[in-house]
């Protein structure tokens, strides 16, 4: 196993696929399904078209996975670390200024081309608050993770193995299996969702730690196991919406069923990273230097103005939920991969400006 200061190039490719997962997951929520009954919109679903909308929510949960996989990796790769407020500090620092640079460009592009009204106090907040708007939840939920994880590393090394398994059982009961079981329990808000990534990132970094027995077998069981069950279950909430013609049967589905809270996505983001850390590709400088832009491909096509713009306005997705799903598929297939390429271009574009300007700016300092 590497060292955490160069990681494998078999995470960075899973960190590839996930982006590419979540863009797959923007064009249902933000396109196909948008404001739809069957991800807790208010739009009702016709009839004739339950299969594509089934379709359309088992695509979208690749974007819940994705996430899990996302903070697995940061449990993996930090759960070593020592607090060292300097590197936490700079860290922090540079992902709030990703998320401002992509923000205040685009809207001044946006504003140029007159694709939103420049004096909206909605597009104004969420383009100069974007942490605190929900612009970015996930940033902002990944900043309070990345506060913590230094103290949870200190608990984390001073347990037991088995009393670390047992805080993982614990927290997946509590905040996954209960709120999917028994639905109206209770609503954990923010909070659940951070704990939520506390808990990816103690199986991440469990299983940097200790491993699991026979991991590769054990992966595709709980991926396969995962999906099955979200699958199984999905289908029938929504042939039973198709058949009843009661709108909650499609709300249930997606929300409580394929939400964030749902074991499923833990089950299935769980033997993903299982497999992918007993792939044994090596070091590749293509496929490292590709999943460094990932955080840039998610900042700039999910941004507000551009998921509009993207799913909306340009490829009308909404208009593809038709009786034949072929439509849907045909168009993600060729749109997810070229938008992922588009974007991944411009944040290298991004890296090489940063790169020369710290290039210079440590030149300048030697200098003194």
């Amino acid at each position: 196993m590497r060292s955490t200061k160069e990681r494998n190039s078999n995470f960075e490719l899973l960190r590839i696929i996930a982006m590419l997962f979540i863009i797959f997951h923007h064009s249902i929520v933000h396109g196909l399904l948008n404001n739809n009954t069957s991800i807790g919109g208010w739009t009702p679903v016709a009839t004739k078209v339950w299969l594509t909308t089934f379709t359309g929510q088992m695509v979208a949960t690749l974007g819940k996975v994705a996430v899990g996989i996302f903070v697995m990796i940061s449990g993996y790769f930090l759960v070593n670390s020592s607090i060292n407020g300097k590197k936490s500090f700079k860290k922090i620092l540079m992902l709030i200024v990703q998320v401002y640079l992509y923000s205040i460009i685009i809207y001044f592009v946006a504003v140029h081309f007159k694709w939103v009204n420049p004096k909206s106090t909605i597009v104004l907040q969420q383009t100069f608050l974007p942490l605190f708007y929900n612009s970015c939840w996930f940033v902002s939920e990944y900043i309070l993770l990345y506060l913590v994880y230094p103290y949870i590393n200190v608990a984390l090394h001073n347990i037991t193995r088995q009393q670390y398994r047992n805080l993982i059982i614990i927290i997946a009961i509590t905040f996954t299996l209960v709120p999917t079981l028994v639905p109206n329990f209770g609503s954990y808000g923010w909070y659940g969702q951070l704990v939520v990534f506390i808990l990816y990132y103690l199986i991440g970094g469990y299983i940097r730690l200790y491993g699991t027995k026979h991991e590769c077998l054990l992966g595709t069981f709980l991926t396969i196991a995962g999906a099955a069950l979200m699958t199984i279950v999905i289908f029938y909430y929504d042939y039973m919406g198709a058949t009843t013609h009661n709108q909650q049967f499609y709300h249930n589905s997606f929300i409580n069923i394929a939400g964030q809270f749902s074991p499923s996505i833990v089950l299935m983001a769980t033997g993903i990273i299982l497999l992918f850390k007993n792939m044994h590709l090596g070091h590749n400088r293509l496929i490292n230097t590709i999943a460094a832009t990932t955080f840039g491909v998610y900042l700039i096509h999910d941004n507000p103005i551009m998921e509009q713009m993207i799913w909306l306005k340009w490829l009308k997705m909404p208009a593809l939920l038709v009786p034949n799903v072929k439509h849907y598929l045909i168009t993600a297939v060729i749109v997810c991969p070229l938008i992922f390429i588009i974007c991944s271009l411009i944040d290298y574009v991004r890296i090489l400006i940063f790169n020369a300007i710290s290039f210079i700016f440590s030149k300048f300092s030697r200098s003194k």
